[in-house]
């Protein structure tokens, strides 16, 4: 009866990381995990997580299901972390919420329902280089994806030209993909005024932003990072917003995140959320709970809230000091050929760096440097004790091509 399925496609990732868990050797640099890691390569869970576990323990309650939208207070609060807590949207119930098993689930849950209850089915744009799931999940609900291209490669900023005359071509109704911060994997993200600019744009041509939002607080600071999406509600936008708690929280393996969708009146969002709510029953039935539980304790208490934003303040802050230390490597000591001055501009986990697949294979390879052949690297797993060698494999690669060897 199955004899005819054939494997599904590689996971590239899932290579990466089996790769780099097999080697063995002490020279080893793994900068192709897509986490967070602390100064020894390893996963940290946050203190004030470690405080909301207790909290939550003592008060027992069980292992009972959440509402099918998810926990009514961690919504709430979730909502106010993303629109800011004093939103017109959100305090005149424009905006409507469901927990989803993290981001994927939020992308997924609201792919499926765009192409459910939109006539015609519209066309999804999608900026690459992107997050590899991107295009498959709203490919396998059966709507059409059209890319074009986010990255200027020449000067590593985003090609805003290219983004806007796909927003002014692209039919009324099309819902365009949005990364709201720390763009994966390049680290570019719009200016201020470019996210307004874009936001009238794409008022003017009746589009659906469909935002992506997964490691807000990681590139400027919680509320800043939230700019871009505040600045299409001010608008006035219908839209569309997926947000994580994995990276933020560092609670990856909880599945935590919400689905919002902000609507023109309190009527359209509720009927959008109980729309929601029935599509969530007939796949997972309600979200995972543990990790919900954890966030709202942290949220709805002031000194616990303060806490888990200074702890977030620490992880971009390490970040911008692994940028400017590889950047500092490369371009003052090793004095490496090439423009490298994108690396302390660029916002959040990732970068890519501009090195060919072949350059990437040898960096694996030769000097045990783990990264992908798109040359996406996670600045978390730099640290002091590595970052010199990186930068010295980087360099001879690098070099390697200046001098027609590859």
């Amino acid at each position: 009866m199955f004899g005819h399925v054939q494997p599904g496609p590689p996971d590239p990732m899932f290579t990466l990381k089996r790769d780099a868990d097999n080697d063995t050797s002490p020279e080893k640099v793994d900068l192709g995990v897509g986490i967070y890691r602390n100064e020894e390569g390893s996963y940290q869970e946050l203190e004030v997580v470690k405080k909301a576990k207790l909290e939550l323990d003592e008060l027992d309650l069980g292992h009972d299901y959440e509402l099918t939208i998810g926990n009514a207070d961690f919504l709430r609060l979730a909502a106010e972390v993303m629109f800011g807590a004093h939103s017109d949207a959100l305090q005149t119930g424009r905006i409507s919420s469901v927990q989803t098993i993290s981001g994927t689930g939020a992308n997924s849950l609201g792919a499926l329902f765009i192409s459910k209850v939109m006539e015609p089915k519209p066309r999804v744009y999608i900026g690459v280089p992107t997050w590899g799931n991107h295009i498959p999940i709203f490919q396998d609900t059966g709507l059409k994806t059209t890319t074009y291209s986010y990255l200027e490669a020449s000067k590593h900023a985003v090609n805003f030209t290219a983004l806007l005359d796909t927003v002014r071509s692209a039919a009324r109704g099309s819902i365009f993909v949005l990364q709201g911060c720390c763009h994966n994997p390049t680290g570019v993200d719009l200016s201020l005024k470019q996210w307004k600019e874009l936001a009238c744009e794409m008022k003017h041509y009746g589009h659906l932003p469909f935002f992506d939002v997964a490691y807000q607080g990681l590139g400027d600071g919680l509320d800043e990072d939230a700019a871009s999406v505040r600045v299409f509600v001010d608008a006035g936008i219908e839209m569309m917003v997926c947000q994580s708690f994995s990276k933020n929280f560092a609670l990856y393996g909880e599945r935590c995140g919400a689905l919002h969708f902000v609507g023109n009146s309190q009527e359209v969002a509720a009927n959008v959320q109980d729309r929601l709510r029935s599509l969530i029953r007939h796949t997972y039935s309600s979200a995972p709970a543990y990790g919900s539980r954890l966030v709202k304790i942290v949220l709805n208490d002031a000194d616990l809230r303060k806490e888990w934003t200074s702890e977030t303040d620490g992880m971009r802050k390490r970040l911008k000091r692994n940028r400017q230390a590889l950047y500092d490597e490369l371009a003052i000591r090793l004095k490496t050929p090439g423009n490298w001055s994108y690396l302390v501009k660029e916002k959040g986990l990732f970068s890519c760096l501009a090195l060919s697949p072949s350059q990437c294979r040898e960096l694996v390879e030769a000097y045990h440097v783990h990264l992908p052949g798109s040359g996406r690297i996670n600045l978390a797993g730099l640290s002091e004790e590595n970052v010199k060698r990186a930068a010295q494999a980087i360099d001879k690669v690098t070099r390697t091509n200046v001098n027609g060897k590859l």
